[in-house]
């Protein structure tokens, strides 16, 4: 690789650069005579540097509301339009070109592209210490656009000659340190990092100084020093935030980085903003390769530049060019982001070889070596399991992991009923003879049987929002004198004379709601129908404690993104396939609503009976643990992140859990009728939670669930059900693999070991066939259907596996599993 330097020495733009030297460097194998001088110069620039500066003030108005590895200071006043910006960073490139043509630099030109048209693999590496000078956009240079294969980088004026380092490890060894993360996601840095191949990264997490010093100064050393958190430059000091409390320079950690440096270290890259002062600080201890951000850099810039670099590193590019491959991928943001490709830079020792991936790793065994790395088993499994996980990752599989995980779902074996739940169901014959929705007078009638038999709880999965007079009242009447007393029967008579009207049941009812603190209602969000909401004329206090939304969040291929922003789907028949109920929402705040809703009670129906029962049961249930998940007793309801098992979409802004449903009929349950007769057991219902709802379907209050169609109220029973369960009788809820955030580490490592383990057992197998086919071609077909068989077996094997752990409440990637453990062994059994 040659190596091209131009030095500026101490020019400027304002007052140009009168004595620019340049100087070529080869490899080992230049002689004398490839090796050359030349110089130049160039005429001041004060319009370039007035644009500069004018571009540095506009990129900072436009993108400080961004999230930024950077603590913004807000500036008011500076107003801009969009086409000015990008009409801005056209003139910059183009000022830039116009300068660099200049006669007094023709020299230098012509030089350049000589030495650049004798190979196709070159670097020019710029010296400067001019920040203005160091923040021009020289990747636009004509001249890399006319030489695709030259890469720029920067480099101070003083370093020395570097000695090749050895590496020590196996495996590439990372030291990943995050810092101030406010404002950031800096989970998708370390999800990057931990996905290379052959990488063995150690993460530091907001250290202290002393916890950053130590693992520096381990005699095991490190190749790759990364970091990313906040961090700026003042007055050409480089400052990173290490915590909240710490702020440090590189002075501060030059003799841990030193040594760092002894022991191997070759490349550190600072994905945060605004890194030239780090660079500059760096080059002392002349580190080979340095990558930092010349201005403040948006997270989403930062997140796909690491991806980027990452990718094509690992692939097999040189660092350097892997970085201006990087570089260049980011010109596709610039439609949103102008000037994203402008942001990182190399800085570098120029001496400094190419360095590529398979270089941070020793080598093991002569003659096979890295050169043929790629040909191992596991390499190759691995692969396979990374393509998977990246297709999951994506969503691509989220359909048939629901599949499979309702599969699982149905065939647990049966439990028993929840005996302290009853149903109440109005079916379709409760409606054909009093009506639907049922009416006032016959709801009151309910409420006064149920009290009556002292149960801890009722939940009414009845909207009523409004009255509901009844057409006929003849039919319940009739009912009601069969069982009645004589007190009763005089009642109804002065009621039949007095011919009530519907206000006054509705008004009964409202009474009875106020005078009944153990009775809840529910109102919808998802529903802008008056019907639908908490009773108005109910007190302040009452539609606070004693109303929960009733709304139901479904899955559905079609409208997973909607739902996963929050997008509460409306109640009704559910009709697309697919479309299932799985998830338990327990909490949600009303000013996320997709549209207006005068339901405004933050807490689910289900939350609201379960409150009540274990709270009459002198169980505290309620408290918020320091990261913001509720728990209930002993027992922490974490709320989903946004990839949870199959799941790998969900950003609601809701607490809510997977809903782990009885595997049987999760209540005992009564009809109206028998309630509204007397024939029934009140010891039933005492001491009970009683829920009353629909199960006929001119109600439309019917579910697809991992169980096949179910009324809403039997839906709110298994929740209920599941709060209670799991707070009383430690019954599981539904958890996965360990994961941080949304990086599914657990379900990471279970699918790549499964793909490594195929993948292996199918290289065995092909071994030994190869072996044999020679000597026996019946012998290679019975090592065929022995492969088969084994493959069979594995499956069974792994199905096994996950149905005892989703008895267990523990969601294994099954078909991630099996797609990874048969693509590796389907890779391997073709070699």
């Amino acid at each position: 690789m040659r190596k091209i330097i131009l030095n500026l020495g101490t020019g400027t733009l304002s007052t140009g650069c009168p004595a620019i030297l340049g100087e070529t460097l080869g490899d080992s194998s230049c002689t004398g005579t490839d090796i050359s001088r030349f110089s130049g110069q160039l005429p001041a620039a004060p319009m370039l540097a007035a644009t500069q500066q004018q571009w540095q003030q506009l990129y900072f108005a436009r993108n400080q509301n961004l999230s930024f590895r950077i603590q913004l200071l807000q500036r008011e006043g500076l107003r801009y339009a969009e086409s000015t910006f990008k009409q801005l960073c056209i003139d910059l490139v183009s000022q830039l070109n116009q300068w660099l043509n200049a006669p007094e630099f023709l020299p230098v030109d012509r030089a350049l592209r000589g030495e650049l048209a004798r190979t196709a693999d070159a670097q020019i590496i710029i010296e400067t210490s001019d920040p203005q000078l160091q923040k021009l956009p020289w990747h636009l240079w004509q001249i890399f656009e006319e030489y695709p294969g030259v890469e720029l980088s920067f480099s101070a004026f003083n370093w020395r000659p570097l000695s090749s380092q050895a590496t020590h490890s196996e495996r590439s060894r990372i030291l990943a340190t995050f810092g101030n993360s406010n404002g950031l996601d800096l989970a998708a840095d370390l999800a990057r990092l931990q996905a290379l191949p052959n990488a063995e990264v150690s993460v530091l997490k907001v250290p202290t100084l002393s916890q950053l010093h130590e693992k520096l100064w381990q005699p095991q050393g490190w190749d790759i020093f990364f970091f990313a958190g906040h961090s700026k430059t003042q007055d050409k000091t480089g400052v990173i935030d290490l915590n909240e409390n710490e702020r440090l320079t590189i002075e501060q950690i030059k003799y841990a980085l030193s040594k760092a440096l002894k022991n191997g270290l070759k490349i550190a890259i600072f994905n945060s903003c605004d890194g030239l002062g780090l660079a500059q600080q760096l080059s002392d201890l002349q580190i080979p390769y340095v990558v930092v951000m010349r201005e403040p850099v948006p997270d989403c810039v930062a997140q796909q530049f690491l991806q980027y670099l990452l990718t094509a590193f690992a692939a097999g590019q040189p660092f350097h060019l892997a970085v201006g491959e990087a570089r260049q991928r980011l010109a596709g943001l610039e439609n949103e982001l102008p000037g994203a490709s402008w942001l990182p830079i190399i800085w570098q020792n120029p001496t400094a070889s190419a360095i590529y991936w398979q270089d941070l790793q020793q080598t093991v065994g002569a003659g096979g070596g890295a050169r043929h790395h790629w040909r191992s088993p596991l390499f190759k499994s691995v692969l396979v399991g990374g393509m998977v996980l990246g297709f999951r990752a994506l969503g691509l599989l989220e359909p048939l992991e629901l599949f499979a995980y309702d599969q699982l779902m149905r065939s647990r074996p049966a439990e028993p009923v929840d005996a302290r739940i009853v149903v109440v169901e109005a079916s379709e014959e409760t409606t054909s003879e009093y009506g639907y929705p049922l009416p006032d007078e016959v709801l009151t009638t309910l409420v006064d049987r149920i009290t009556q038999s002292d149960p801890l709880a009722i939940g009414l999965d009845l909207h009523r929002g409004k009255p509901r007079p009844a057409e006929s009242v003849t039919a319940v009447r009739w009912q009601l004198r069969q069982q009645a007393q004589q007190t009763q029967l005089a009642q109804l008579a002065q009621l039949a004379s007095n011919e009530p009207t519907a206000h006054s049941n509705y008004a009964k009812f409202l009474q009875q709601v106020e005078q009944t603190p153990n009775l809840f209602l529910v109102c919808a969000y998802s529903s802008t129908d008056e019907n639908y909401q908490a009773p108005p004329q109910l007190s302040e206090q009452s539609r606070l404690d004693q109303v929960g939304f009733s709304d139901l969040p479904i899955d559905s291929p079609a409208s997973r993104f909607d739902n996963a922003r929050g997008d509460l789907p409306p109640t009704g028949i559910v009709g697309l396939v697919g479309e299932s109920v799985r998830r338990h929402l327990l909490s949600y705040d009303p000013s996320f609503s997709a549209t207006p809703s005068t339901c405004t009670t933050p807490y689910s129906f289900s939350f609201q009976l379960a409150f009540q029962y274990l709270s009459e049961q002198g169980i505290t249930p309620l408290e918020v643990t320091p990261d913001d998940h509720w728990k209930f007793g002993s027992v922490v309801f974490s709320s989903l992140p946004g990839r949870f098992g199959g799941y790998q979409g969900l950003e609601t802004p809701s607490s809510q859990v997977l809903l782990n449903y009885r595997s049987s009929q999760p209540a005992q349950k009564i009809s109206v009728e028998q309630l509204i007769s007397g024939n029934f057991d009140p010891a039933l219902l005492r001491d009970r939670i009683v829920l009353v709802g629909y199960n006929a379907p001119i109600s439309k209050d019917y579910f697809e669930t991992p169980y096949g169609p179910m009324p809403g109220v039997w839906i709110h029973t298994h929740m209920v059900s599941q709060l209670i369960s799991a707070v009383v009788d430690e019954r599981p809820l539904i958890r996965t693999l360990p994961y941080w955030g949304s990086w599914q580490w657990g379900d990471m490592l279970w699918i790549l070991a499964w793909s490594s383990l195929g993948g292996y057992a199918s290289w065995a197998f092909a071994m030994r066939t190869h072996t044999y086919s020679a000597k026996n071609k019946s012998k290679s077909g019975v090592m065929i259907g022995f492969w088969l068989l084994s493959m069979s077996f594995a499956a069974l094997l792994l199905y096994g596996i996950c149905w005892f752990a989703i008895i267990a409440g523990l969601w294994l990637p099954l078909v991630p599993t099996a797609l990874a453990a048969l693509g590796a062994s389907t890779v391997q059994s073709k070699r």
